[in-house]
């Protein structure tokens, strides 16, 4: 009943999209860079399209052609494997794997007509293999139908804010009009990677499926997992049309940087310029989880109403302060984080 109840409210998606939705697109920016950083400091764009966020704060810290909206070959997988694992619970329920999924060609795990596998062992198949008769087979499993799920990826993106995606099908083959912008596929990414199964596949460098005569097993086409180990994802993508392209995550501390480049000469080098650009220049303070108590004053517990992280400039950190304001007039209790010159770089609430 559960999984009919969450069919049924992306079958009516399209009611949501026609009211103003709460966009997870980052803050635009003009210069290609966050305020306060020269040009001379910032990295080579080379590829047609490339962006930098950092993903548990929303900051957009790099953008070159970031909101063109340009092929992503298999990138596109990750929004395919993120509303697969918001409509299932049931990762092991095993499906039939039909001729028309066993037939998609290019980049393949090998299905075969009449086989059954679970749920699970295709989002490995897609995201580590990148496997497109496995995305195939996953909209079919989820859907009912390839064409069906294609129209509920297009409705996922647009109830995100990510209005540059039109995708045509389930795993980035070459198709006419099957684009997303840097920008947008950055922020679908750092979405997904807040889903614990999904950050667990992309990270890994194996996986595995099926059994007996039928087993298979297959290494991680992100290259990116075997050269640093602050790398914990995400995902390659390469086509005619759509060239080299990839979506890698890096996690420094608090902070998880999320790259993206579209069609680049070296997207394993450009990625890792970008990558190592957000650690080198920018730190996330996770300074209180929401319900943390951190104050405590007439006979009252003072908590956190919400998680309270702040993305500042390395240069910055030893100049940071914190100041707690009293409850005033109307009983608020703020604890804020201010810069050297007295300006709040952000506040949380006691409750």
């Amino acid at each position: 009943m559960l999984r009919f109840l969450k069919i049924l409210l992306y079958s009516v998606l399209f009611l949501l999209i026609l009211l103003p939705p709460v966009p997870v697109r980052a803050a635009e920016l003009p210069d290609a860079a966050a305020p306060g950083l020269s040009r001379q400091s910032l990295p080579q764009a080379a590829a047609a399209g490339s962006a930098l966020l950092e993903a548990h704060s929303g900051e957009l810290l790099f953008s070159s052609n970031g909101q063109e909206a340009l092929p992503p070959a298999s990138t596109g997988k990750i929004l395919t494997a993120l509303l697969a694992l918001d409509l299932v619970e049931d990762l092991e329920q095993e499906y039939e794997i039909s001729a028309a999924a066993a037939a998609v060609e290019e980049s393949s795990v090998y299905l075969q007509a009449g086989e059954s596998l679970s749920l699970r062992e295709l989002l490995g198949g897609a995201l580590v293999h990148s496997g497109n008769d496995a995305c195939f087979a996953i909209g079919e499993a989820v859907a009912g139908s390839e064409r069906l799920f294609v129209h509920w990826l297009n409705m996922k993106a647009a109830a995100m804010g990510a209005y540059s995606v039109h995708f045509c099908n389930t795993n980035g083959l070459p198709a006419e009009g099957h684009v997303v912008s840097p920008e947008d596929l950055a922020c679908i990414a750092g979405v997904a990677m807040e889903n614990e199964i999904f950050a667990s596949i992309v990270g890994g460098k194996y996986t595995s499926l099926g059994e007996g005569d039928h087993y298979r097993f297959f290494k991680n086409t992100n290259k990116l997992l075997w050269q640093d180990a602050h790398i914990v994802g995400v995902k390659t993508g390469t086509t005619d049309a759509a060239g080299p392209c990839l979506v890698a995550a890096y996690e420094d501390g608090a902070a998880l940087f999320i790259s993206v480049v579209l069609n680049s000469p070296d997207r394993y080098g450009e990625s890792l310029s970008l990558l190592h650009f957000g650690a080198e220049q920018y730190a996330l303070l996770a300074l209180a989880e929401e319900g943390q108590a951190l104050a405590y004053a007439e006979g009252h517990v003072w908590r956190a109403a919400r998680p309270f992280q702040v993305l500042v400039e390395q240069e910055q950190m030893g100049e940071l302060r914190l100041r707690w304001s009293l409850p005033d007039a109307e009983g608020r209790f703020l604890l804020q984080l201010l810069d050297a010159a007295g300006g709040i770089l952000g506040e949380v609430e006691l409750v």
